[in-house]
Formats: structure tokens, sequence, C-alpha cells
């Protein structure tokens, strides 16, 4: 089994990176999408390889990929306010590590820019996720993205 290594996203990831940000909403999330297609349709709008690349030139945000044997497993993205705006892993590196693994570059650059506390809306899919990695609920869900709830999470960085 090979390791988990993460580095800064670049936009010659783009392409590789799109397919797994896709790949994990479609197939993963299908309890928070229910194959509603306004939603998913709404929710992999601005996945795409032209997106991805200005979300990577973007100086307010840190986009990380995690690479498991070569490939990118997953992508995970910080915007300076401390807000997780991505974290998404390929389905078929579910419980591989490769998630914990993109949390903690997120939370080794918020150190880096005096972040203290992480907030992040999740899915109902990846809600037990970020409970095991720290997050506490931070309020009631929201509706974005038709049938599609955001669950308000907050984490304290010591």
């Amino acid at each position: 089994m090979s390791i988990v290594t993460t580095r800064l996203a670049t936009p010659a990831d783009a392409h590789e990176a799109t397919v797994v940000l896709r790949a994990s909403i479609t197939e993963l999330c299908a309890l928070d999408h229910q194959h509603d297609a306004p939603t998913l349709e709404r929710w992999l709008r601005n996945k795409t390889p032209e997106i991805f690349r200005g979300w990577c030139a973007d100086s307010e945000s840190r986009m990380v990929v995690a690479e498991r044997g070569g490939a990118i497993a997953g992508v995970a993205t910080l915007h300076r306010s401390g807000e997780i705006l991505l974290c998404y892993v390929g389905p078929v590196f579910v419980r591989t590590g490769v998630g914990h693994a993109l949390l903690l570059a997120l939370e080794d650059h918020a150190r880096d820019w005096g972040i203290t506390t992480l907030r992040l809306r999740s899915s109902q899919t990846a809600r037990q996720f970020y409970e095991h990695h720290g997050f506490e609920s931070a309020g009631d869900p929201t509706s974005s993205f038709g049938v599609l709830l955001g669950y308000p999470y907050t984490k304290v960085l010591k």
C-alpha cells in the first residue's frame, strides 16, 4: 500500500483533480443530491478544469491535492478567512487516509496564516468524517443547490 502525500495544487493538476471532484460528488454524495439532476448539475457546475486553474491562482486560498500511488486521490481548499471550501476524496480512496491527510495539510496552512478556527459546510455524507476529526456542529443546516443541505461545523486549532 502506498503512502499519502499532500502538496499545493498546480494548474497542471486541473484535469485529474476535477475528475476526482466530480466522481466524489456523483458517486459518494448520492445521499445528499438524491440523484436529483438539477441539484447535481448546480453542484458540479464549477468543478471544471478552467475554474480549477482559477482556484489555484487565488492568493486568498490554498488548494492542496493528496496523492497516493502517483494519482491525485483528493482535493481540498482553505480560504484565508478560515473557511474550508472544498474537501473531496476520490471514491477508490475512501478510508485510506487521504481525507485525514488533506485536513492536516489545511490545518498547517491555517496555522501559517494565523487562523485559529476553521469553518466549513458539510454534506450529510461527510458529517461523520468531520466529527471524527474534531469538528463540532455550529448550527442548523442551510439549503443549497436544490435538495442539498449544508451543515455548519467549526474546529478550534490547537
